[in-house]
């Protein structure tokens, strides 16, 4: 019967048409790594995988709308023509759908938090059969074995049967759109695909009316019998398909997937995880994905393709056992070498292309609580079955099921117009997964359904570790700034800082950049007054002041403190608690340094009156005794000159003198003139010597004139023979009377 095909010595079917969907229970789970690509190129962003690599994974399915299958006929080890045999059999107009699809190695990685990338690679076959005679095919496929008994027609019009493989090299990339947190999450993702078309089949037949009958146990059909027949098969073909065919290229093409995922994800604080990528975070999930975009462009085999105009008269029979054991590929040569009844048609072009199978898939998820969820899926088809298209069927699935990051288990329960219910079940352990969307079914009752898929896959998972936060800060170590010091959110977990060094935070700082105490803030002491000296140490807070009477003020700057001056506006001294040394007699020379306190006096005479001097050395001068008619003073009077230079030099210091001298009238004019001033001299002498200044002093004689007293007499004479002394720096005038009438209150 020929080599036996790939997918079936791997023990898969292949699927009816309506329960078309790849992987079922396993598609619909969260932690299908880089094999979610396959069923909406947006799984892979914000996958629950670092990294994942598929080994192998196959998905195998078989069915028809007439015929019953049995769960055995899954992993029946069967070759092309019996295989159609079983899907075919029957009568009337006969549809069905078969394909296996092998999912290669493949890799997937997540470059970041929102971007994932995936290189996947994969082999599919793929069988449509519409509106096929059944009882026609089987004959054609074993005419000693169809069953048939009495002639029977047949009419085929538009009827095809059409397989294609091709091998498929993808490279996807996904992305979150949304922001951290948002709790409207949405992602897409997009496949494009390079297409190596590996082997192509059909057979079409239009318009084919005849008669169909058994004789001697083979079957014939018999005249009038006409119609259109075209086939065609590419080097590699189906008969005798294998592994290594996978690898072969008869054909090339591009393709491609899209598809968004949208997410409701209720509010949940993740943040004290290194990552939330463990989990799923979703309440609600949408997705929508288009898949097989694109088509593969064959090139027709110069052996294989050919159409014929099929006209068998009456009376005459054409023998179908010799199309036994031969695959379409052969049926060309039996067919020219019967040209009487297989009349050769215009020749075909020399490529054609096929459709991929172009199909819109929605879902919609449901995640309860732990782990347990619900997934409603649809499978909307694109393309029309006509021509080369190869095309699904629409179908609708509801899939309970339980999973966590090791384990899951899936049912999938389906229904379509011609199946109805059909319900499977599907396991994942670890990197290992199996699963059927029409076990269970097939083990209650014959089918219209079989399918079976398998695989492995791994990958390295996000889990769900703790950040790690040294110093217990609630700022986790990746974002801290001070991860071994605890600190604050607001400050990258650093301590809240102390800008100035005061030992205050800034928080607590009133003056953040100038050092100062807690008492006040973190701000300095404060000079409320602004005289430079703090508060604290101010004995005159709100009045500046100096520091050594501290910060009080000293307004007449006699370094008296106006809290201790009883004249703070006027300089003074201690001594008089900061007023002035007193002034007494108000002559203008303080009372410590005016001789004569009580009387007003100019400060060249230390405050006593010039009248006073005058007549105080005056009268020490008339104590002055000179030997008899001479000028030479006695020893005795030496004390008075001394007296008198002191009195000159320590009180009328600034002041210069006349000394004059007098005589009475005895003796003669001249004579007494020149006594009288030798006297004078004599006395300034003393005075020099005693330390009065020579300049300050001048001798005077003035003989008998101006007598003081009356010259009649002793007492008289003796008042007159004296010296005077004259001030001469004073006004002369106005203190001349004075001192006459001080003199002469002395001398009487």
């Amino acid at each position: 019967m020929g080599k036996r095909c790939l997918f079936y010595l791997l023990g898969l079917g292949l699927s009816f048409h309506s329960m078309a969907q790849t992987f079922p229970g396993y598609r619909t789970g969260n932690y299908t790594g880089v094999n979610g690509v396959v069923f909406n190129p947006a799984n892979i962003a914000d996958n629950r995988f670092k990294w994942d690599v598929n080994i192998f994974a196959i998905n195998g399915f078989v069915g028809n709308d007439q015929s019953g299958l049995k769960f055995n006929d899954i992993s029946r080890s069967l070759n092309a023509d019996s295989l159609k045999s079983k899907l075919l059999q029957g009568n009337q107009k006969i549809n069905s759908l078969s394909y296996a699809d092998v999912l290669g190695p493949s890799v997937m990685l997540s470059l970041g938090p929102r971007t994932s990338v995936a290189l996947t690679t994969r082999s599919r076959v793929f069988a449509n059969a519409k509106d096929v005679n059944g009882n026609l095919v089987t004959a054609i496929l074993d005419a000693t074995q169809s069953g048939i008994v009495s002639p029977g027609s047949f009419n085929s019009n538009n009827a095809v049967i059409h397989a294609t493989g091709w091998s498929e090299i993808g490279g996807s990339v996904a992305r979150v759109f949304t922001n951290p947190g948002s709790n409207n999450f949405f992602k897409g993702g997009i496949t494009l695909k390079y297409l190596s078309g590996t082997a192509d089949s059909y057979l079409a037949m239009n318009s084919l009316t005849g008669t169909i009958g058994n004789a001697g146990g083979t079957t014939f059909i018999t005249g009038p019998t006409s119609g259109n027949l075209s086939l065609n098969t590419t080097d590699n073909n189906f008969y005798n398909y294998k592994f290594g065919d996978f690898f072969e290229s008869n054909g090339s093409g591009v393709g491609g997937d899209i598809g968004f995922v949208y997410e409701w994800r209720p509010t949940v604080d993740y943040s004290m995880y290194q990552t939330d990528r463990f989990v799923n975070k979703y309440k609600i999930r949408i997705g929508v994905a288009l898949l097989d975009l694109g088509m593969i462009k064959f090139n027709k085999s110069n052996n294989s393709a050919a159409s014929y105009s099929l006209d068998i008269p009456p009376g005459n029979r054409f023998n179908l056992s010799q199309f036994n054991g031969k695959s379409i590929s052969q049926y060309k040569t039996v067919m020219d070498a019967t040209p009487a009844y297989f009349i050769p048609g215009q020749p075909q072009s020399s490529s054609y292309q096929v459709n991929l199978p172009t199909t819109v898939q929605a879902n919609a998820d449901w995640l309860i609580f732990g782990g347990f969820g619900l997934n409603l899926a649809a499978q909307l088809n694109i393309n029309k079955p006509s021509g080369f298209n190869l095309y699904y069927f629409n179908a609708y699935s509801f899939t309970p099921r339980w999973e966590n990051r090791l384990f899951s288990v899936e049912i999938p329960l389906s229904y379509n117009d011609m199946t109805q219910f059909n319900a499977g079940i599907a396991f994942r352990v670890g990197p290992f997964f199996i699963g059927s969307g029409s076990l269970l079914s097939a083990l209650v009752h014959d089918s219209k359904q079989a399918d079976l898929h398998v695989g492995i896959h791994f990958g390295l998972p996000y889990k769900k570790k703790i950040r790690p936060d040294t110093d217990k800060d609630g700022v986790y170590d990746d974002v801290d700034k001070c991860p071994t010091v605890a600190g604050s959110p607001k400050y990258h977990g650093c301590p809240i800082p102390d800008s100035d060094g005061d030992g205050i935070n800034d928080e607590e700082d009133s003056c953040v950049h100038v050092p100062g105490l807690a008492r006040y803030h973190g701000c300095p002491i404060p000079d409320t007054d602004g005289d430079g000296i703090n508060d604290e140490e101010d004995s005159c807070v709100t009045v500046p002041g100096l520091p050594q009477f501290h910060g009080c003020p000293d307004t007449d700057g006699d370094g008296i403190p106006d809290s201790e001056d009883k004249c703070p506006t006027v300089p003074g001294v201690a001594k008089y608690h900061g007023c002035p040394i007193p002034d007494r007699d108000g002559d203008g020379v303080n009372d410590e340094v005016d001789l004569c306190p009580d009387q007003p006096g100019p400060a060249s005479t230390h405050g006593c009156p010039v009248d006073k001097i005058v007549v105080q050395i005056t009268s020490d001068f008339k104590n002055i005794l000179f030997d008899f008619g001479k000028a030479t003073i006695k020893a005795e009077s030496v004390d008075l000159i001394l007296h008198a230079a002191k009195i000159m030099n320590e009180q009328i210091p600034n002041s210069s003198f006349y000394i004059d001298g007098y005589t009475d009238n005895k003796g003669k004019a001249s004579r007494n003139l020149l006594l009288s001033k030798a006297r004078a001299q004599a006395v300034v002498d003393e005075l020099i010597d005693a330390g009065v200044e020579r300049s300050r002093i001048i001798a005077r004689g003035f003989g008998m004139d101006n007598p003081k007293c009356d010259n009649k007499t002793d007492q008289g004479r003796q008042c007159n023979r004296r010296v005077e002394v004259v001030i001469r720096n004073i006004d002369q005038k106005r203190q001349q009377p004075a001192i006459k009438r001080s003199l002469k209150d002395v001398l009487h």
